[in-house]
This record gives C-alpha cells, structure tokens and sequence, in this order.
C-alpha cells in the first residue's frame, strides 16, 4: 500500500479538501480521483499526490482556487 493525498476543490467550500488515503497503486490513486472529480458538478478540480509528486489533476485548480 501507498499513501496519497487527495486535494479536492469543491466550489461550496472556502478552501479545497485534503484527503490521506492508502491505495495499493497509483493508477487506483488515479482512478479514485476521477470517480471524484465525475461524481458533483461541485467539484471543480481533484488532484493526486505522492509525496511531493503530483501524479495528476483533473479539472483546473487554479480556477478552483
């Protein structure tokens, strides 16, 4: 298992949501953060990191900032 932080840029909250998570990839990593960023027309950006790597986003942060 890994851990990842999970960011979530929800527009109903001030600040995004950060998540811990263990996964046993970074593709599951990955593939939970898409379920996330198509599960609300809230959610305007979700990414994955791994330490100080970010794996991926989906969705513009800097717009949901």
């Amino acid at each position: 298992m890994k851990s990842y932080r999970i960011v979530i840029h929800d527009r109903r909250m001030s600040g995004a949501v950060e998540l811990a998570a263990e996964m046993r990839s970074d593709a599951r990593a990955q593939e939970f953060a898409l379920e996330r960023y198509g599960s609300s027309d809230h959610v305007r950006a979700v990414e994955v990191w791994s330490g100080p790597v970010r794996l991926c986003i989906y969705g513009d942060a800097r717009k949901a900032a």
